[in-house]
């Protein structure tokens, strides 16, 4: 029998996608609750010279309760002359008594287009109700 990746998963909005005007990110609260890992990837598009963007991760007991940073889970400064159009990975243990998670960070100096996903996976006892087809897409 085949396993299909997306059955074991969990894919969420983590931020609004946007064209990037210099602003703090559109975060979407994630709740992690269930599972023991968080991927947010960051995808970048068209930036402005000078453009930068900053982003990391951090953790709360209650959906928009107090934010605490993740440890290491920040985004080195992305720069548009080298980080414009391109995809990164902040991979989380997701912390049981704070599972309910964020991205914050900000487009400074000119636009730079942006959004991020989160993939929750390692799930205990977890599995996706059925999606419509045009969210989930299988082949065999």
């Amino acid at each position: 029998m085949t396993d299909i990746l997306i059955n074991n998963c969990k894919v969420v909005p983590a931020v609004i996608p946007s064209a990037g005007a210099v602003n703090p990110l559109t975060a979407v609260v994630v709740d992690g609750t269930g599972f023991s890992r968080a991927m947010f990837i960051i995808n970048t598009g068209a930036a402005a010279a000078g453009a930068k963007l900053n982003a990391k991760i951090q953790k709360s007991a209650t959906s928009g309760g107090a934010l605490a940073d993740i440890t290491g889970a920040a985004l080195t400064e992305v720069l548009a002359a080298t980080g414009a159009s391109k995809s990164y990975v902040i991979d989380v243990a997701i912390d049981p008594a704070k599972p309910f998670m964020e991205v914050t960070g900000a487009v400074t100096v000119d636009t730079f287009a942006n959004s991020v996903t989160c993939v929750l996976y390692n799930g205990t006892g977890w599995r996706p109700v059925s999606a419509p087809a045009s969210e989930v897409v299988k082949t065999q």
